[in-house]
């Protein structure tokens, strides 16, 4: 009767491992894993359209009716190469990158 009654402990405490440990395990993630907070953007107001105008003389170099975003590229009509350097309201002030030799078929 002995062993029969230690078997039912150990099934006991066996069980009662088990079900401590399943309650346990969905808090795991967050002890082994702790969150880490998201780097803060910078908040930009949205427009309906942006102005790209060159950084150094201030001509206009298209309109567009995307958000602008810093490093964003501009190819021009004239195929001149832009990078959007700063944003003020919905002007996007692009600097000139570089000429684009585009070849015909």
């Amino acid at each position: 009767m002995t062993s029969s009654k230690r078997l039912v402990l150990i099934g006991c405490l066996i069980v009662l491992c088990g079900i401590l440990l399943t309650s346990f395990i969905p808090s795991w993630p967050q002890y082994l894993f702790p969150l880490q907070p998201k780097p803060e953007k910078s908040t930009q107001r949205v427009y309906d359209y942006y102005l790209i105008v060159d950084e150094l003389d201030g001509h206009t170099i298209m309109y567009v009716p995307l958000i602008a975003q810093i490093g964003d590229e501009v190819l021009s009509e004239e195929n001149k190469l832009y990078v959007v350097v700063r944003i003020e309201e919905n002007r996007a002030y692009a600097r000139f990158v570089k000429n684009i030799q585009l070849s015909h078929p």
